[in-house]
């Protein structure tokens, strides 16, 4: 696959800014890297699928043995049987509701994409609280605990709020991430309101918190946000599933 390196680049988040916008937009452009990007998902989905099957496999065989050995000691068998299939069903139980989550984590892996505060800092705007900057100089630099340490000096600058809940974001602390990203849709006048709801949106499928990322995805797709077509396209993959 030609378009190996780039797919697994883009899938980690790690194409620089001017590189994930050419890719993006050869994306929508050129049939083969889209086709290989496909295919290379489906081929992930099957690997967990071969987990899968490869764990139940491994259970029915601790269950034939237990039968055997029950037998051998002249135990019921009918206990260890209705044992194992309680845990048989527990496990696919488990699995049914892992799928799920794991769908919108991988969901949130291969459509979040690190921000990048590059063009705020060229910028050099003069009206940006110092700390915002230097919180900015931090984020870019991967420090992402003193890029937060900073931003809560000017927590009610809205750009701040961003950039923290990003921040936020990149150490895994995906509901403090939350908590910023709702505060600037709430105040909903100003430049960030399409991103907030983008990273909120992908904030829940991180946390496997469905309908409320349905809820914002839709809200998304049925507005003229630049995300839009992003998020019709994790919706149609939910309800494919």
């Amino acid at each position: 696959m030609e378009n190996l390196k780039k797919i697994e680049q883009y899938l980690r988040g790690e194409l620089e800014e001017d590189d994930l916008w050419e890719f993006k937009r050869t994306l929508e452009t050129d049939p083969q890297l889209a086709s290989d990007l496909r295919s290379y998902i489906e081929l992930k989905k099957m690997m967990v699928q071969t987990k899968k099957i490869d764990m139940m496999e491994k259970l029915q065989t601790i269950h034939e043995n237990e039968q055997k050995k029950r037998r051998f000691l002249g135990l019921p068998v009918y206990s260890a049987v209705a044992a194992a299939l309680l845990l048989l069903a527990a496990v696919g139980g488990g699995i049914l509701l892992m799928q799920s989550g794991n769908q919108q984590q991988k969901l949130f892996e291969q459509y979040y994409t690190s921000e990048s505060g590059s063009f705020a800092l060229r910028s050099g705007n003069s009206t940006i609280d110092q700390p915002v900057m230097q919180g900015l100089q931090f984020y870019e630099s991967g420090d992402y605990t003193s890029a937060v340490k900073m931003f809560n000096m000017s927590s009610e600058n809205l750009m701040s709020k961003l950039y923290r809940g990003l921040s936020f974001v990149e150490l895994a602390d995906y509901n403090s991430a939350i908590l910023d990203f709702q505060a600037i849709i709430d105040h909903n006048d100003n430049l960030f309101v399409d991103q907030a709801q983008w990273y909120l949106a992908l904030c829940y499928l991180r946390t496997n918190q469905s309908d409320k990322a349905n809820e914002q995805l839709n809200n998304i797709s049925s507005g003229r946000s630049i995300y839009k077509t992003k998020a019709q396209k994790i919706l149609k993959e939910l309800e494919d599933k």
